[in-house]
């Protein structure tokens, strides 16, 4: 596996100096009098300048000037006392090519002290490349590409990748080499007067972690962004295989062990609202789309090592890999192939099919 390390001294005034950059003048890291009469006894680095040092890491060494972060995980071990020299570590977990995940320790460089566990999970740009006009010649030159939505995430990344000339990303942000919009509401014009074997939905929000008797007033806001709006856009890439879909094409929703009790216990309540209207949203759309000769399946996956659930822990891991039968958590990559087989069977026995891709997992 790839490694990488550097070492940094952190001085009193770099507290001070992120204190300037970010507005955080909490007496805890600033006021050496106040810092006195804590457990502390002398001002402690800011926690957020170790998400920094992660960022040097990404972006100067795994995996370095094509980096694109998605996402950081800290988890803050003991406090950083300046003056201190810190030896920041990181090893590459997963690497596709596409997109990745790096685990970093920062801890003392002189005595070992373990300050910092962490985590961030990165994708890859490309330098001087137009997006859209690129993907555009792509997909009109094209014999038939299936459309991929969330192309920036784990499963999403992956199956590109392994559909290499046969997939089409679709993405919010400007990522190079896909079809950049904000909304699904500017396909149809991006796909105007082209055809396509597919879609594949992979794109859907963040899972949330409130209790929805605990919302308040953003519960109208968090049913939205969670649960109507991905059910929305779902019916959108309905609509828009129906208007560009080859014969025989196909759209694949992809599901979630987290709409059925379980051992999380209903941890991420809207995602699991949201992730339950799979399986019959999946019949509806095969019934309307199966008039035209289309088709539509869904896909239900376990936990997954990747993607939304980069950085796990590892007892998380291993209490999840306890629960399959092989003992071993299937990646992105896996998730691709179990697509790709999906994509290639152009039975239209398939349609209406929602099919339990857990491995045997228990509950």
């Amino acid at each position: 596996m790839k490694t990488a390390e550097f070492e940094v001294d952190v001085g009193k005034q770099d507290a001070l100096r992120f204190a300037e950059l970010s507005g955080d003048w909490n007496p805890l890291h600033t006021d050496p009098d106040y810092a006195k009469k804590t457990e502390y006894r002398d001002p402690i680095l800011h926690g957020a300048f170790s998400a920094g040092l992660l960022s040097r890491m990404a972006g100067m060494f795994l995996p370095g000037r094509e980096c694109l972060l998605y996402g950081i995980k800290l988890k803050f071990v003991a406090p950083v006392i300046p003056p201190a020299r810190l030896r920041v570590s990181g090893l590459v977990l997963r690497d596709n090519g596409c997109d990745g995940l790096v685990e970093v320790t920062i801890s003392d460089a002189e005595n070992g002290t373990h300050y910092v566990a962490g985590s961030y999970e990165f994708g890859r740009h490309q330098h001087e490349v137009l997006p859209q006009a690129n993907s555009l010649e792509k997909l009109a030159a094209a014999d038939a590409v299936t459309l991929v939505t969330g192309a920036s995430g784990g499963v999403g990344g992956a199956l590109l990748a392994r559909l290499g000339s046969r997939g089409l990303g679709f993405s919010r942000s400007d990522m190079a080499g896909t079809l950049g919009a904000s909304s699904l509401d500017n396909l149809p014009e991006l796909l105007a007067g082209r055809k396509i074997a597919g879609i594949v939905h992979c794109g859907w929000p963040s899972p949330d972690n409130q209790r929805l008797t605990a919302l308040g007033r953003s519960t109208d806001a968090a049913v939205h962004h969670h649960v109507a709006e991905p059910l929305s856009d779902c019916i959108k890439l309905a609509k828009a295989l129906a208007d560009h879909g080859l014969p025989g094409a196909i759209l694949v929703l992809v599901g979630s062990t987290a709409a059925s009790p379980g051992r999380h216990n209903w941890r991420m309540p809207l995602y699991s609202l949201a992730k339950s209207l799979v399986p019959t949203l999946v019949g509806i759309l095969a019934t309307e789309l199966g008039a035209k000769q289309l088709r539509c399946v869904g896909l239900v996956l376990d936990v997954i090592d990747g993607g939304m659930n980069a950085g796990m822990r590892d007892a998380v891991k291993l209490a999840h890999s306890d629960r399959s039968p092989s003992g071993v958590l299937p990646g992105p990559s896996d998730v691709a192939g179990e697509i790709d087989w999906v994509l290639s069977n152009s039975s239209m026995l398939v349609s209406g099919a929602v099919l339990n891709l857990s491995g045997g997992a228990a509950p």
